[in-house]
């Protein structure tokens, strides 16, 4: 019986740790353009978090779908921290889907 216990008890603490992951990818929008600006990434700019690019990028794609004017650019930055000053710096950033 206690081993039972024990297993259940591996298999909870697995589950909420598994909600408690920090997403990798964050969603960058900037409405009503055609060119994503220079050194655009803003907070005021983030639009989501996501696990992986692919959700990201959909994500940004469909806005720009939806939106009004057919217009709007998006990027994806990896890992993106705020530093000293309130800047976001980001691993990386991605635009599109490379093949």
């Amino acid at each position: 019986m206690g081993f039972r216990k024990l297993v259940l008890l591996g298999l909870l603490f697995s589950s909420l740790t598994a909600c408690t992951q920090s997403p990798e990818w964050t969603l960058f929008y900037y409405a009503d353009t055609t060119e994503i600006p220079q050194g655009a990434a803003q907070s005021e700019n983030i639009s989501g978090y996501y696990a992986e690019v692919e959700q990201c990028l959909m994500k940004g794609a469909g806005m720009v779908k939806v939106s009004g004017s057919g217009k709007g650019r998006y990027q994806c930055g990896l890992q993106c921290v705020t530093t000293k000053g309130k800047a976001l710096s980001c691993k990386e950033f991605i635009d599109k889907v490379a093949f």
